[in-house]
């Protein structure tokens, strides 16, 4: 016999073994944690910003009461705008009409630090607002900015995920 035809016959006749795993290592462990519960006002505005690799992103709803809710980058925080603020963003949405017809600019980012701020009301999501726009784009960036500051918001670093 040959060496080939020797090496094939071992190898369809020698029992598989599989190899041993190796025991887990208790700092590569995946911990799971339930999913954050962000309430689902059908009334409310909820502003988003994406984050980028090393700052965590947040996400905000306002009621037109001025009641809020937030997360940025751990658990649901409760919180209140002011109620001029949330009357005069309310209108503002009303005045732009739907927000997926809003004329926002298309600007590039980098992949790695840009972010990517949007506005979800009545159904509808605008652009990425951070890209600027006309007037109206420019007015609720400014009073995303006055909401930001009202319930103390800051994007913080990004944490280790966990699963």
């Amino acid at each position: 016999m040959n060496m080939f035809a020797l090496l094939l016959f071992w190898l369809t006749l020698a029992p598989v073994m599989p190899y041993p795993s190796p025991a887990p290592n208790p700092a590569e462990t995946m911990v799971r944690r339930p999913p954050v519960l962000f309430p689902a006002w059908p009334d409310a505005a909820v502003i988003e910003n994406s984050g980028s690799t090393n700052i965590a992103g947040y996400r905000i709803a306002v009621r037109p009461d001025g009641t809020a809710a937030y997360i940025a980058g751990g658990d649901v925080q409760r919180g209140t705008v002011p109620l001029a603020t949330a009357h005069w963003l309310f209108a503002k949405l009303t005045a732009a009409g739907p927000l997926d017809a809003l004329a926002v600019r298309r600007c590039m980012k980098s992949a790695s630090f840009g972010s990517s701020t949007t506005l979800t009301w009545q159904g509808a999501v605008s652009g990425d607002l951070s890209c600027g726009g006309g007037p109206t784009v420019a007015e609720l960036n400014r009073t995303i900015g006055v909401i930001l500051t009202q319930l103390r918001v800051t994007p913080g670093p990004r944490r280790a995920r966990l699963l």
